[in-house]
C-alpha cells in the first residue's frame, strides 16, 4: 500500500468505488474479480473534471495499476500460431474494461483519497427489442436522471445515443444532458421545443436523421398529449 495518492488517482477509485456500491456488489466480486465500466466510460467520466486532463488519466491510471488497485479485463488466452518456436501459455487483458482490487477498495475508502466530486458512470442500459447490453455513458455530476417515466425515458436516451453513435457522435456529459431535456420537454408535450433541441444535437446530420430519429421523441409527445 503506498501514500498519498493525486488528484486524478482519486477520481478514478472515487467512480470506480461509486460504481461498485450502486450495483451492491460484494466482497467476493473484489477477490475474484468482476466487469466494471468501460474504460473509455470511465476516461470521460473523470476528465469530465476540468482539473483532471487526458494525459492525467492515462499516468494515474497506470499507476493504479502498479499498485494493484485496479485491474482490467476481460482475459483472453495468448493464441500460439503453428509454426511458432515459441509457445506462450497464459492470458492477457484485452483492457475493456476496469474494476477494484480489495486493495483498491480499501484506498478508494480511505478519507484522505475520496475526490471532492464524484463522477458516476451510468451502467447497463438495457433496451428490449434491442442488443444495447453494457452501454455505458459517463454522466458527471450536473446530470440528472428523470425519475417520472424512468424506465421508458432511459430506453428512449439509449435508442437516440445508438443512432447517434453510428453517425460517429462521440457520447458525452453535455450529450446525455442535452438529450435528458429533449425527452423532459417531449414528456411535457412541447413538441417544438424538443424537435428544436433534437436538430441541435443532431446539426447537420438533422435533415438525414430527422426521418429516423424524430417518430421516437414524437412518440413521447403524442403520448402525453394522450393522442
Amino acid at each position: 500500500m503506498s501514500g498519498q495518492l493525486d488528484e486524478a488517482e482519486k477520481q478514478i477509485l472515487g467512480t470506480l468505488l461509486a460504481d461498485f456500491t450502486d450495483r451492491d456488489l460484494s466482497a467476493k466480486e473484489l477477490k475474484s474479480g468482476y466487469e466494471g465500466p468501460q474504460i473509455t466510460a470511465i476516461t470521460t467520466a473523470v476528465c469530465n473534471n476540468e482539473d483532471v486532463t487526458k494525459v492525467d488519466f492515462d499516468v494515474a491510471f497506470s499507476d493504479l495499476e502498479k499498485k494493484k488497485f485496479v485491474r482490467t479485463g476481460p482475459m483472453k488466452a495468448y493464441e500460439n500460431r503453428p509454426g511458432d518456436f515459441a509457445i506462450i501459455i497464459g492470458s492477457y487483458s484485452k483492457r475493456e474494461y476496469a474494476y477494484l482490487t480489495e486493495d483498491g477498495y480499501k484506498a478508494a475508502r480511505k478519507a484522505p483519497n475520496r475526490p471532492q466530486r464524484i463522477q458516476r458512470v451510468v451502467n447497463n442500459v438495457h433496451i428490449s427489442g434491442g442488443q444495447f447490453n453494457n452501454l455505458q455513458l459517463a454522466t458527471g455530476e450536473n446530470v440528472q436522471q428523470t425519475m417520472e417515466n424512468k424506465d421508458t425515458n432511459s430506453e428512449v436516451i439509449a435508442k437516440l445515443i445508438s443512432i447517434l453513435e453510428k453517425q460517429g457522435q462521440t457520447v458525452t456529459a453535455e450529450l446525455y444532458s442535452d438529450l435528458e431535456s429533449i425527452v423532459s420537454e417531449a414528456n411535457q408535450g412541447n413538441g417544438k421545443q424538443a424537435k428544436s433541441l433534437l436538430a441541435k444535437v443532431c446539426g447537420p446530420m438533422w435533415e438525414t436523421l430527422q426521418p429516423i430519429i424524430w417518430p421516437i421523441v414524437g412518440e413521447l409527445v403524442k403520448r402525453s398529449l394522450e393522442l
